[in-house]
């Protein structure tokens, strides 16, 4: 009997540590997200075999399932997998599509495990602080035009500047909301001083149009939510009077806008292919085949055969070039999925959002990651995407996390 009860308590102590080291390693592969694919990917497998080892996974899961968010996770996964079945591709590819889609998995994960708001607060400040001392290494790069990473840009060391501009992106959100809380003036003044080193590096240093886009969607989303919804004509007021000021005193910010501009009114003649020029061409066909199926779709997996397939036969030049991804998350969800399946998937996205508005801080920060990503994702496929996929995937499912009353944590690590 003693040996029972010993048994039982060293696996009741395993648990705990489990459960302890698997929050942890998310807020690692979360900071880790936008600079490292190898380290987020060993993170993350180490934090799916602590979660097993945890003997929480059924009651997480419930948590998980019982909040909204979660519910329409599920919704979500079933249709990729309904519609996995009637499309005309191979079982591999079925499984490599469907596995793309393994950060909503991570999220709803998440939402079972991080309800507690101590885990959310050092989530929050541990993201923070890395990518405050980013943001600190990445000034002196650009002033003196050094490459860490060939191929990047001066002052770019993460993945690459989309993913380095939205890292700041969020870490910028997370301070907008922090601003509002009982903080003391020493706090409150480090947080500014963070808040502009953030602004600098995606206005002044990257030039990613993604965190152009991004930032200033969400941070109109935040303040709202902060300050209610009525003030909106005054924050969108001073939120275009500030983009103005940014972009008449950014020479990089510019550029890029320059160049977008030109990429489109010559993407018809252009003989090469250009970021702007090629997503107007996978929009113009994406949306020519989903016209022939609108309501379901061609399954999940159909798009690189579907849609290589009508470019080879319409074009002779750059154009006809194969693809797997239309640079559109919406525009993916409904060729593949449907229309069905795009509606599901824009549910989950209010959900999630609505959820989240409710939970101040820190909800309401991970709604504003989500605002942010869904703007952008109308010219990337950034749910799906590696590094900004995961970041989202992690704000999304540790901030919005909730537990219901009548559940209650058995550890309090």
């Amino acid at each position: 009997m003693a040996l029972i009860k010993k048994s039982m308590f060293s696996y009741s102590i395993i648990a705990e540590k489990s459960l302890l080291t698997c929050r942890f390693l998310a807020i690692i592969a979360a900071i880790a997200a936008p600079a490292s694919t190898a380290i987020t990917s060993a993170v993350c497998i180490a934090m799916l075999l602590t979660w097993l080892m945890s003997g929480q996974v059924w009651q997480s899961l419930k948590i998980s399932a019982g909040q909204p968010a979660g519910k329409m996770l599920l919704l979500f996964f079933a249709w990729l997998i309904f519609s996995s079945l009637y499309a005309d591709t191979v079982w591999a590819d079925k499984v490599s599509t469907l596995s793309s889609w393994k950060k909503l998995f991570y999220t709803f994960v998440l939402l079972g495990l991080f309800y507690q708001t101590q885990w959310k607060t050092r989530f929050v400040y541990s993201y923070l602080t890395a990518m405050s001392l980013a943001a600190v290494i990445s000034v002196p790069l650009w002033l003196l035009d050094i490459q860490v990473r060939e191929g990047r840009e001066a002052g770019i060391f993460m993945t690459n500047h989309s993913s380095q501009s939205l890292a700041f992106v969020v870490a910028a959100l997370c301070c907008i909301f922090l601003l509002k809380e009982s903080l003391s003036q020493q706090k409150k003044c480090l947080l500014v001083g963070m808040m502009v080193l953030f602004l600098f590096n995606i206005f002044f240093i990257s030039p990613s149009r993604s965190g152009y886009l991004a930032l200033p969607v969400a941070a109109v989303f935040a303040i709202a939510n902060l300050y209610g919804y009525k003030k909106l004509p005054h924050i969108l007021g001073i939120m275009a009077t500030a983009l103005l000021l940014v972009v008449l005193t950014s020479s990089t910010l510019q550029q890029r806008i320059k160049v977008g501009w030109e990429e489109k009114t010559n993407y018809q003649t252009s003989e090469e292919v250009t970021s702007i020029g090629i997503r107007v061409i996978f929009a113009q066909n994406t949306w020519e085949l989903i016209q022939q199926k609108p309501l379901l779709g061609y399954g999940t997996s159909a798009f690189k055969s579907v849609y290589s397939n009508h470019v080879a036969a319409k074009y002779q030049d750059w154009r006809s070039d194969p693809a797997s991804d239309p640079h559109n998350q919406y525009l993916f969800v409904w060729l593949e999925n449907g229309l069905i399946g795009l509606l599901i998937f824009l549910a989950y996205i209010y959900t999630a959002i609505r959820q989240g508005a409710t939970q101040q801080p820190y909800g309401a920060m991970g709604a504003s990651v989500l605002v942010a990503i869904a703007a952008v994702s109308l010219f990337n496929s950034n749910f799906k995407t590696f590094p900004e996929g995961h970041l989202l995937a992690f704000f999304v499912g540790c901030l919005l996390a909730q537990q219901s009353a009548n559940n209650t944590e058995k550890d309090s690590a």
